[in-house]
């Protein structure tokens, strides 16, 4: 058996310096963050839409989606967080579940902990805003903001 972190998620790479954190943004910045990704939102759904009643409108039915195809921004890279050496001293386990809004170049712009436990939080955190994604893009082929929720498994094993 190994020591170590396990994590839950579509891409694995990196490696991580825990000291770095993107900056946090302040509350008139993160309102009108979180305004942008609702009105980006509405207009994926707009966009949907006008896809399936063109896709009625020519088959007679909406077409089913690929299968296997990312259709929120696939991960480009998901960095590895770092196993606090406390926890591994005393064989702690836990899932940390983050969500980050990732811009329209594929960077975590802001990200926060919705469940897990406190000693891997920061560690979680710092992984998430290290992350990369490939850019969400809309009808007319314009790249949105949106929100991406990550499980990070942490597992000591003997």
């Amino acid at each position: 058996m190994r020591k170590g972190v396990l994590l839950i998620a579509l891409v694995i790479s990196g490696s991580l310096s825990v000291s770095v954190f993107a900056q946090k943004p302040n509350k008139e910045e993160l309102a009108k963050l979180l305004t942008s990704v609702a009105d980006d939102e509405r207009a994926v759904v707009a966009c949907e839409r006008q896809i399936r009643e063109q896709q009625i409108k020519e088959f007679g039915k909406p077409l089913p989606r690929i299968s296997g195809h990312c259709f929120s921004g696939c991960p480009i890279s998901v960095t590895k967080p770092h196993y606090p050496e406390i926890a591994k001293r005393n064989r702690i386990s836990g899932d940390v579940v983050v969500r980050a809004i990732v811009d329209e170049e594929g960077n975590v712009v802001f990200a926060k902990v919705i469940k897990g436990r406190g000693i891997f939080r920061a560690s979680a955190l710092a992984a998430a805003y290290h992350s990369r994604y490939q850019p969400k893009v809309t009808c007319g082929d314009r790249k949105i903001k949106f929100w991406w929720q990550i499980r990070y498994h942490f597992s000591y094993d003997m």
